[in-house]
């Protein structure tokens, strides 16, 4: 009976981190009633990167780097950096429940995706394409 009882717990701690894994650094299109400009922030010409960061987050500086080279193939794209603590009222708007996470806006500030977790670039640029009007500057 006990062997069981763990084996089910077991199975059950797996499986949720299992889920848990799956789900971070994925974007998700953001809720209709987050869909209001975001202001206090500059904007880039066509779409904002803008990353919620925090002191004691690891993954914060991987995601910043990540981040500011998208930025620097991108010109029309902008890299906002925001500590959790100096924006409460972003952090309580948009239900920032970890760090690092992203909200990618386009030109007006309105959220258009969000990214919970160390971001993957791939993702990224797959979430910009849609909102950019020029390709990204030659890395070579």
């Amino acid at each position: 009976m006990v062997v069981a009882v763990l084996a089910g717990l077991v199975t059950v701690s797996v499986a949720l981190g299992l889920l848990f894994r799956l789900t971070r650094g994925r974007a998700r299109r953001v809720a209709q009633k987050d869909e209001a400009a975001i202001t206090g922030i500059d904007l880039g010409d066509e779409a904002t990167l803008l990353q919620f960061s925090s002191t004691i987050c690891s993954a914060c500086a991987a995601t910043r780097r990540i981040l500011s080279a998208v930025r620097d193939d991108h010109p029309a794209v902008a890299h906002v950096e925001v500590d959790v603590v100096t924006r409460p009222d972003l952090v309580s708007r948009f239900n920032i429940l970890q760090t690092p996470t992203t909200l990618i806006l386009d030109r007006y500030g309105v959220p258009v995706a969000r990214l919970g977790g160390a971001v993957r670039r791939d993702v990224v640029v797959a979430q910009l394409a849609g909102l950019l009007s020029h390709p990204p500057v030659s890395t070579q």
